[in-house]
């Protein structure tokens, strides 16, 4: 039994020790993670140049940033974060584990700093992402973890998740049918109790300091065998969650620590008249659409990013996170309604 307050549980680090000369075997018993990858790299990829912006389709999208992958195992994300030209540090806290990771990665001419180090072991690090991908449903202290986490972010850096729901449907799917039926993992890679509902996470990663900022699902057709981001989360899910930016970095109105942005001194066009009409609409639809929490969201935008928009584009990114943090809309669905609305605006339809 794991003592309150430990990030790694002995038992889990055993067991995964026993699989780990099959990490890059994408038809051994991690399987199931080489499937999933594609997806889970792009939404992380995706995430984070919305975070910082930059262009997700750019050769390499996350050059110049430091990024944290906890719980790395062999390797699997961590190689291509690197290849997208982020800086890496992978840790892992089985020995066996790290080596393998590693020497795949030295054989790959990538240059990521793997450690066998439990995450509070970083202590004085900073980075500006770090991701938790298949790892919070195998700590012992959900709440510990994330403490931990969250104190190697940089001010305004972004956390990523990716983990499994604890439902009816992920107990027959991810436990009884991956591990007993299909076979995909060994019995007992998962305990069912330590699975983790995204409404949990939201609570105890704010507790930690973090703020919910995205969440979806990533499912699995069994017919084609591909997996896709999707509304259901009651299996697989992926989150992000922001670090706020140090104190007085960004004033309570959006403008910087000079002073706030007077409002005559950004006289509204047309696209922000619509953006001024769009806030009073929200926030008459949901009164918890309030000016002071798109402040919030403004104050929480990196200062590359924040510099680098408009006082509406700022104002028009804070509405967008506040409807996905309150689970109004999630990302996905806001997508598909801005692309119907500019089909039916379309010149041609």
């Amino acid at each position: 039994m794991t003592e309150p307050g430990t990030t790694v549980d002995p038992e889990e680090t055993r067991r995964f020790a026993a699989m780990a000369d099959e990490w890059w075997d994408p038809e051994g018993k991690f399987r199931p993670l080489h499937a999933m990858n594609p997806v889970r790299i792009g939404w992380v990829r995706d995430r984070i140049a919305e975070r910082f912006g930059r262009d997700p389709l750019a050769l390499r999208p996350l050059a110049g940033l430091s990024l944290l992958d906890a719980g790395c195992g062999g390797g699997l994300v961590a190689e291509p974060l690197a290849r997208l030209g982020a800086a890496v540090t992978a840790i892992d806290a089985e020995p066996e584990t790290v080596a393998i990771a590693r020497a795949h990665a030295g054989a790959a001419g990538l240059d990521i700093d793997y450690r066998c180090a439990a995450v509070e072991a970083l202590a004085g690090e900073r980075f500006d992402a770090v991701l938790a991908l298949e790892l919070v449903e195998h700590v012992p202290d959900l709440g510990a973890f994330l403490r931990a986490a969250a104190a190697r972010l940089k001010p305004g850096g972004l956390m990523l998740f990716s983990t499994l729901n604890r439902t009816a449907a992920s107990l027959v799917k991810a436990k009884i049918g991956a591990e007993y039926l299909l076979r995909w993992l060994p019995p007992g890679t998962h305990d069912f109790s330590r699975f983790v509902k995204p409404s949990e996470l939201a609570r105890v990663a704010r507790a930690a300091g973090l703020r919910p900022a995205a969440v979806s699902g990533m499912s699995y057709a069994p017919l084609s065998g591909a997996w896709t981001l999707t509304r259901d989360l009651s299996v697989n899910y992926l989150m992000a969650a922001t670090f706020p930016p140090a104190p007085g970095l960004v004033s309570d109105y959006g403008g910087r620590d000079a002073g706030p942005v007077e409002r005559e001194e950004t006289p509204p066009d047309e696209f922000g008249k619509r953006v001024d009409a769009m806030k009073v609409l929200l926030q008459d639809h949901d009164p918890r659409l309030t000016s002071d929490s798109s402040r919030r969201a403004q104050e929480d935008l990196p200062g590359p990013l924040y510099d680098g928009l408009g006082y509406y584009q700022r104002w028009l990114l804070a509405l967008k996170a506040n409807i996905v943090e309150l689970g109004i809309l999630r990302e996905e669905e806001i997508a598909e309604r801005l692309a119907r609305y500019r089909e039916k605006d379309s010149p041609d339809t």
